[in-house]
């Protein structure tokens, strides 16, 4: 499935709730990367369970590694055949140094483009330095600074 259809079938699905999608479909969409492997949503916790038995009437839920390093509350994966997998995530949190270290959703900074509801790039900025991902902080960080230049000029 195209991957732009398939967003916009999701974020059409999912429009009764605050949510917003990040991650690598974000980077696709400012340009930064050519082939997401999932689709990353986040959503309120109180919107979870709900959310959730919405997906599982379009998407198979599917089983999920445990990793200690990361205690978000509320982790579930779907997936559908010929499309990308779905990873939805609520009360995100990691451990560093052994103490949890939680993020906070804000869902009214999320925008609507091409009927889709993305999170914004400094959110997911924020986010990779959380999950360690330091190549997507880079990359991030770099496209925030050109666009704080272009901004400036």
């Amino acid at each position: 499935m195209d991957l732009a259809i398939q967003l916009q079938q999701l974020s059409h699905l999912l429009k009764p709730y605050p949510f917003g999608i990040g991650g690598s479909c974000l980077l696709w969409q400012l340009g930064l990367e050519n082939n997401p492997g999932d689709i990353d949503v986040v959503c309120r916790e109180q919107d979870f369970d709900s959310i959730c038995e919405r997906l599982a009437q379009h998407y198979r839920p599917e089983a999920v590694s445990f990793n200690p390093d990361f205690v978000t509350r509320h982790f579930a994966r779907f997936s559908q055949p010929g499309a990308r997998d779905i990873e939805l995530m609520a009360g995100i949190a990691v451990l560093q140094q052994g103490k949890p270290i939680e993020w906070t959703f804000h869902p009214e900074r999320c925008s609507w483009q091409n009927d889709i509801c993305f999170m914004p790039a400094s959110d997911w900025l924020e986010l990779y330095s959380l999950f360690n991902r330091p190549k997507r902080v880079e990359i991030l960080r770099e496209y925030l600074a050109e666009l704080s230049n272009n901004l400036a000029d």
